[in-house]
């Protein structure tokens, strides 16, 4: 029987206290996964004093059970946000997820961690085993011309190398180890001076100057709240307001299978159809082998079928999509979806800051709302405050436009930012 264990547990993380005395910090992190974690080194190389807290083991919990993807392509598909967003507003998200590959390559580099990072292509295609329609493969043309129009690397290709199905092709997008490459920043935030406790649960927090957290039953006493629990807790907000906040996100359970393949199977890349909901491959490159992580069948929570079932389902369509491969490992991940689109990213409240929504694309929305927390406790202009504020109107109430007299092209001025040597990197 495989193994029911996501493929990233075999890295260990170092073990910390819980908080049992009373402190004072400039910043508290609640939510100790990538993005919270990610927070707390880029602000502790800022100087920025930080407790970072955990109700349970630090990158236990959804960043233990990711498919580690690392790209900028969003599950909503690029010609249905400019619909929506407009053009400024669709290029400027998918830049936020491009700056964040980089930043965490650069990251990676820095710290020489476990990471295992690898640029690889993307590929999103028509359903294997299926017939694609006119319209599938019109709307896959209307991609490439706008990804291309916005400065995007990207190719049409009538058969893809895995199931030689029509598909769009995207350079440059990445693969890592996700506990391997926390077990980096994990450590560079102590060298730092970060301080992190698990087995420490926020418990209430008390506006106030200080501000005052609450949690493991002691006082935390900070200028700065950042809520990083995928599903953001309530913090300064009533239940009332926070449970309004909450019906625009859906919670979705994601089934994934861990898989040794022989040799050549398929080229090494990330791999997404264009069906609802839709199926993914990652192939990483081994030593005389490769392997195969392989997912989909998500379902809204609180609405799972038998996970048995399903995951026979989902063995039967990976023996069906590539033949000779080994199941060795099973697991479920979650997603947090909104109600437009579009991840929630930015102050909740004055001085809380609170990041959800990440559909697929938990790695690089994490990391770049990290980058986003890290700018507006320091007063920084950021890109993408306006685009993914958490109180903006559903559906924006129609595009949303860039500003362009604070900068011209949001992704080549934080890239200048990004080359700046980090402290202590």
């Amino acid at each position: 029987m495989p193994e029911h264990s996501a493929l990233w547990m075999n890295v260990s993380l170092p073990e910390f206290p819980a908080l049992e005395r009373d402190i004072e910090v400039d910043v508290v992190v609640v939510g100790a996964g990538l993005t919270g974690i990610t927070t707390a080194y880029l602000m502790t190389q800022e100087g920025v004093r930080v407790a970072l807290i955990d109700r349970e083991r630090v990158a236990s919990a959804d960043t233990a059970h990711t498919t580690a993807h690392l790209t900028y392509v969003t599950d909503q598909r690029l010609h249905e946000l400019v619909n929506k967003f407009g053009v400024d507003g669709a290029r400027t998200l998918w830049e936020g997820g491009q700056f964040a590959i980089d930043t965490i390559e650069r990251i990676a580099e820095a710290l020489g961690s476990q990471s295992d990072f690898k640029r690889v292509p993307g590929y999103l295609h028509t359903r294997i085993g299926s017939e694609p329609s006119r319209e599938d493969v019109e709307s896959l043309r209307k991609d490439v011309e706008l990804a291309e129009s916005f400065g995007f690397d990207v190719t049409f290709t009538e058969s893809a190398p895995y199931g030689g199905v029509p598909a769009v092709r995207f350079a440059d997008q990445a693969r890592f180890h996700p506990r391997g490459y926390l077990k980096g920043l994990l450590s560079a935030v102590q060298q730092q001076g970060g301080q992190v406790f698990e087995n420490t649960a926020l418990e209430a927090v008390d506006d106030g100057d200080p501000m005052t957290v609450h949690a493991n039953g002691r006082k935390i006493r900070c200028k700065y709240l950042v809520i990083a629990t995928h599903n953001p807790l309530m913090g300064k907000r009533g239940k009332l307001t926070a449970d309004l906040f909450q019906k625009r996100l859906t919670l979705y359970t994601s089934y994934v299978l861990g898989a040794r393949l022989p040799d050549g199977a398929a080229p090494e890349a990330l791999y997404w159809d264009t069906e609802d909901p839709y199926e993914y491959l990652r192939i990483d490159q081994r030593d005389g082998h490769q392997y195969a992580i392989f997912g989909g069948e998500d379902v809204k929570a609180g609405q799972e079928r038998d996970t048995e079932t399903v995951f026979e389902k989902l063995t039967r369509r990976l023996y069906e999509v590539l033949p000779g491969v080994r199941v060795e490992r099973r697991w479920m991940g979650q997603v947090v979806i909104t109600d437009d689109g579009m991840p929630f990213i930015g102050e909740n409240e004055e001085r809380e800051f609170i990041a959800t929504g990440f559909c697929g694309n938990g790695f690089t929305l994490g990391t770049l709302s990290a980058l986003m927390a890290r700018d507006r406790f320091l007063g920084r202009d950021n890109p993408w405050f306006s685009l993914l504020a958490v109180n903006r109107s559903p559906f924006h109430g129609g595009t949303w436009r860039y500003v362009q007299e604070k900068v011209d092209s949001p992704y080549y001025f934080t890239r200048e930012r990004l080359r700046r040597p980090a402290a202590g990197g």
